[in-house]
């Protein structure tokens, strides 16, 4: 492929992803705003407009070719992320229903860094790495946002 075809193509790729972004960013406002009680969502409506801007943002810049990639991404690097997109879809609409946001969360996580830790898979020690580490990020994410931001998380079977 020449130059000339792969800035089409990347720009291309860049304008579809930012559309898509897009899309699932007003999509996140919209929800966050059609709430009963306001209040508890404040953090997550501030964050969906931001969302909503950088997304313009970047649709706007891919369609005027202000980005400079260079290359598209090939099959293979696609490939390695698919299982992340793959979770992240099952995060949302199957985990967080199901278990609650910091179950949901914590299994992601996990799964995630064993995807792409390139350490052994029948390592003891290793596992109690990726759990303690898995741990430490979950307690994390629950100080910031349950008792730092006071935002109200989606709860199911577990917390």
């Amino acid at each position: 492929m020449s130059n000339i075809d792969d800035s089409t193509a990347g720009r291309t790729q860049q304008t579809v992803a930012a559309g898509v972004i897009l899309a699932l960013s007003i999509w996140v406002a919209y929800v966050s705003f059609d709430v009963d009680d306001p209040q508890p969502y404040l953090f997550p409506r501030l964050f969906s407009v931001v969302m909503v801007v950088l997304a313009a943002v970047a649709l706007v810049r891919a369609l005027r070719g202000a980005n400079r990639t260079g290359t598209v991404m090939g099959g293979r690097q696609f490939a390695r992320i698919v299982p992340v997109l793959a979770l992240m879809l099952l995060y949302v609409f199957v985990l967080i229903p199901l278990l609650g946001f910091y179950t949901a969360a914590a299994v992601s996580f996990l799964a995630v860094y064993t995807v792409y830790d390139p350490q052994s898979h029948l390592s003891a020690a290793v596992w109690l790495k990726r759990l303690t580490i898995t741990v430490g990020f979950i307690a994390v994410i629950y100080v910031v946002f349950a008792l730092g931001l006071k935002v109200q998380t989606p709860r199911a079977l577990f917390i």
